[in-house]
């Protein structure tokens, strides 16, 4: 595959397919770390150390959804002008997309710094994890500049339609987050902030490399002028930067609900859902890199002015999805209950249950969350943000009803499950029906 993948010209399922590959094996590589990360906390830590790290992580992923957000802005932007040519405002799309994340983490820090402990209490964090669930959110604020730089050059990446760097960028942060995890964890005994701080380091070193490996671009050699703050430029990277983070923060803010849901029965199943979400993200994260795809192709076609075949696009991104969700739901239907004894020395019954339950109702079937992504993210693509947020706001609100009458009406996990696919097509009819009308217009200019 070239570095730079032009989608303009060539058939969309296989370019596509040569775009996400790479990308999918990172993110897949990640959740190895992800999981890693847990098994590490659980097996020399314990239930109460599990406990706490999974009680943080709905913040850590809103953070996280905030910062990608904002960077999915700049490689859309990015890859809008890569189809049109514009050399200049690529560079000047990257820059301003900095300025743009480094105010907005400056504020999320500090006010993360001021209200980690009030946050965990209101989600109903019990006793025993939350000081150990503090310091690690704590740290995770404190060091928010880490995690912004590492996407933002991933984004860049991607919207050059390089997706390759972009995976080496992300083996460096994976491979070094699993050293450094082991070595603060199991060898220096700084407990869970240990693990906080392992995360943070190999974010920075990944950002570093990326750094350097962005020089091998001419085209994105920034001069003098480029480092301006370009007033119409940044407004269109927020207009476009802002929805995206919003509705990535909606997505995580469900989660964020789930977790104090999931905090009303007891340690054990906090430490059982930790595990859970974890290995449930194999099947859910493909179609999400899958549906990100999509949105840097519909950009660069949407750029090149060649909009039917946005829709090609659109129906080989579902042909992808279905056979990805498919196979890797039948992997955690059959082996889910195995894999989540690796999270504890000793897990109990109880918490394999639970583990089991959730893949089975959340995960297995993944292919709704992947039409979600789909048209939600088309609409990214052809600068339609708002609309997709739309979807996103709907799939908010659907996973907050149904996970508050499973946990607190209902007193029912299995319900609370129901949250997630719910939430899955609900999220999918406002950006279905408003990318069929765009699309006809678009065909019909």
């Amino acid at each position: 595959m070239k570095k730079n993948l032009d989608m303009t010209e060539g058939k969309p399922i296989s370019l596509l397919w040569a775009f996400t590959f790479p990308t999918l094996m990172g993110n897949l590589l990640n959740q190895v770390y992800s999981i890693t990360d847990s098994i590490v906390v659980g097996r020399y830590l314990g239930q109460t150390a599990l406990a706490a790290v999974g009680s943080t992580m709905p913040v850590i992923l809103l953070l996280a959804a905030l910062m990608i957000g904002i960077n999915v802005g700049v490689g859309i932007i990015i890859s809008r002008y890569f189809g049109q040519k514009n050399e200049e405002l690529m560079r000047r799309a990257f820059v301003n997309s900095l300025y743009l994340g480094l105010f907005l983490s400056a504020g999320m820090m500090v006010m993360g710094l001021t209200f980690s402990g009030t946050i965990l209490r209101w989600m109903g964090t019990p006793e025993g994890p939350l000081q150990e669930a503090t310091a690690y959110l704590e740290i995770s604020f404190i060091t928010m500049i880490c995690p912004l730089m590492y996407y933002l050059f991933s984004s860049a990446f991607r919207g050059l339609g390089d997706s390759q760097t972009a995976l080496y960028c992300l083996i460096v942060s994976v491979l070094s987050n699993i050293g450094l995890d082991v070595l603060f964890v199991a060898v220096f005994r700084w407990g869970v902030a240990g693990s906080a701080w392992a995360t943070a380091l190999a974010q920075a070193l990944s950002a570093a490399v990326a750094a350097l490996l962005f020089r091998k671009y001419p085209m994105m050699r920034m001069r003098r002028q480029d480092l301006r703050l370009h007033g119409k430029l940044l407004r269109q990277i927020t207009v476009l930067a802002i929805p995206i983070a919003v509705q990535s923060a909606f997505n995580n803010l469900g989660n964020l609900v789930a977790q104090s849901a999931v905090n009303l029965f007891g340690e054990a199943t906090m430490a059982a859902y930790t595990a859970a979400s974890r290995i449930g993200t194999l099947a859910l994260m493909p179609v999400e890199t899958i549906g990100s795809s999509l949105s840097v192709y519909a950009s660069q076609n949407h750029g090149a002015g060649k909009p039917q075949r946005i829709r090609q696009g659109v129906r080989a991104s579902l042909q992808l999805s279905l056979v990805v969700s498919t196979v890797l739901g039948v992997f955690l239907l059959l082996c889910g209950r195995q894999m989540a004894g690796l999270f504890l020395a000793e897990p109990s019954a109880e918490i394999l249950t639970v583990v089991q339950r959730f893949l089975l109702i959340t995960a297995v079937p993944g292919i709704l969350a992947g039409v979600m992504q789909v048209y939600q993210q088309v609409l990214r693509g052809v600068d339609k943000a708002n609309q997709a947020l739309m979807g996103g706001v709907m799939q908010l609100i659907t996973k907050i009803a149904v996970v508050a009458v499973g946990a607190w009406g209902m007193r029912n996990l299995d319900v609370v499950w129901l949250g997630w696919p719910a939430s899955f097509v609900a999220g999918t009819v406002i950006p279905y029906f408003c990318f069929q009308k765009i699309a006809r217009e678009m065909e019909t200019e």
